[in-house]
């Protein structure tokens, strides 16, 4: 499969819970802006657990639609490490981001 019908593929499934996503991501990037470093570590380990109940929410709620992806060469497994790792990299980033603006 073609690497840009990959990742077109990767968008339409990292659409289904984006909006979530971003705004826990957003709460937590606003909470580290007014507390500074002593509220991270909490953050991400709340960051982790929202990404680990999205995983299990979309996984049961979604469930007839993993064949779509099936048949468009890309397993569970790879669609889940891609989306769930680029979200919290974005988070990352942008954590990173705010410390160095701050």
């Amino acid at each position: 499969m073609q690497i840009t019908k990959t990742i077109r593929v990767l968008i339409t499934f990292y659409k289904s819970f984006f909006f979530l996503n971003f705004l826990v991501t957003m709460s937590c990037l606003f909470l580290f802006w007014e507390y500074g470093t002593s509220i991270f570590t909490i953050l991400l380990w709340f960051k982790l657990s929202i990404l680990f109940l999205t995983y299990f929410f979309v996984k049961a709620y979604k469930q007839r639609e993993f064949y779509y992806y099936q048949n468009l060469g890309i397993s569970k497994t790879i669609l889940w490490i891609s989306t769930l790792s680029f979200d919290f990299l974005l988070f990352i980033l942008f954590a990173l981001l705010i410390y160095k603006i701050k």
